[in-house]
Order: structure tokens, then sequence, then C-alpha cells
């Protein structure tokens, strides 16, 4: 039997125009240590160097998912 692969958010990449702050992407952090990158707009419009990284919010241990 295989483990189920999890992935939390870390973090959340930024870009601000003028008085507009867009969300660009999300990385994820897997539970076999690996890292992906989920785009909300498409990657080739953005330049991701350029980006405002924020740590995504944790939720407590006592908040489940519903």
């Amino acid at each position: 039997m295989t483990k189920k692969k999890i992935g939390k958010p870390f973090q959340e990449g930024y870009v601000i125009s003028g008085r507009i702050e867009t969300l660009i992407f999300t990385d994820y952090r897997w539970n076999d240590g690996s890292v992906n990158r989920r785009w909300h707009v498409e990657p080739d419009k953005f330049d991701a160097s350029r980006a405002i990284l924020r740590p995504f919010p944790m939720m407590s241990s006592d908040e489940s998912d519903q």
C-alpha cells in the first residue's frame, strides 16, 4: 500500500501594479519533500522573480478541513 500524497501551501507570490495586487501563484510542499507551484495566471504574463513572496497563513491544529 502506498502512502497518500498530501500537499500544503507554504507561500504565495503577488505582483502589485498601481493599486492592484494580483495573486499569481501558490507554492505547495508535499509530504514526500517535493515542491510545486500552482499558477493562477498564465506564467508567461508575469516575471515570477519580481513577485512579492508571502508565507501562507497556517491553520491551527484545531481547525478541520471541511
